[in-house]
């Protein structure tokens, strides 16, 4: 199937061991060095992720808020150094699905490309049975297109906020814990902060809000709800 990553960084070397690991796992992947070369690559649709090593300090937030303006559902996985983690704390606020910080288990790197890889898998099946949409006031989910609609409107999400919304929309009204979000929506393993959570989550309610009232209520030390 077409599923293509992109690897933005200056470090060669460190594209090859890139190169090779995911090719283990039959994912393609190409080498992009600047910002305006990533942005005009994301036009092939085929690409799906795009993995930022090395690069930090040159794209930083506003290159990450770049790459979502050109592709909303983009995934984006940033491997920086602890210093640069802690320099710029909104790169997940501003886009990155993933962001693991040097030395990293390449084991994580991998179950997050599967699990995109996956609901890649399901949205080419082009299968639209009932059973594959879920519904809550004015919003819409298709599983099966990996499409979410409020009103009759798209909203563009990550595939990370997708699968957070899934699974309030799997469980409406039901108050959900940050942990039990966390095993829904990232890698068995992933080693996720939950103020994490609460970045995403605030990124999905920005993007539903747009389209009428918060459907989105937070409880106090519990967790997050869907409400109309």
């Amino acid at each position: 199937m077409d599923f293509r990553i992109l690897v933005h960084s200056h470090d060669v070397q460190m594209f090859l061991l890139l190169q090779h690991l995911l090719a283990i796992d039959g994912f393609p992947v190409a080498l992009v060095r600047t910002l305006d070369e990533t942005v005009r690559a994301l036009r092939d649709d085929s690409v799906r992720v795009v993995i930022m090593y090395g690069a930090s300090s040159e794209m930083g937030p506003g290159g990450l808020r770049s790459l979502k303006v050109a592709r909303p559902e983009i995934a984006i996985a940033l491997l920086c150094n602890e210093f640069d983690k802690l320099r710029d704390p909104l790169f997940e606020k501003d886009g990155a699905d993933l962001v693991l910080t040097r030395p990293f288990d390449p084991v994580r790197l991998i179950a997050f490309l599967r699990c995109l890889r996956s609901d890649a898998l399901i949205e080419k099946s082009g299968v639209a049975a009932e059973a594959n949409v879920l519904r809550y006031a004015d919003l819409e989910m298709n599983s099966a297109t990996a499409k979410v609609h409020r009103s009759g409107h798209d909203v563009p999400l990550t595939a990370l906020q997708f699968r957070l919304l899934r699974h309030l929309l799997q469980n409406p009204e039901a108050v959900q814990s940050r942990e039990t979000l966390i095993d829904a929506a990232w890698p068995a393993d992933a080693d996720v902060e939950p103020r994490t959570v609460d970045i995403h989550i605030g990124l999905i309610r920005k993007a539903l809000r747009t389209l009428g009232p918060d459907l989105i209520r937070t409880v106090r030390t519990r967790g997050y709800a869907l409400t109309n």
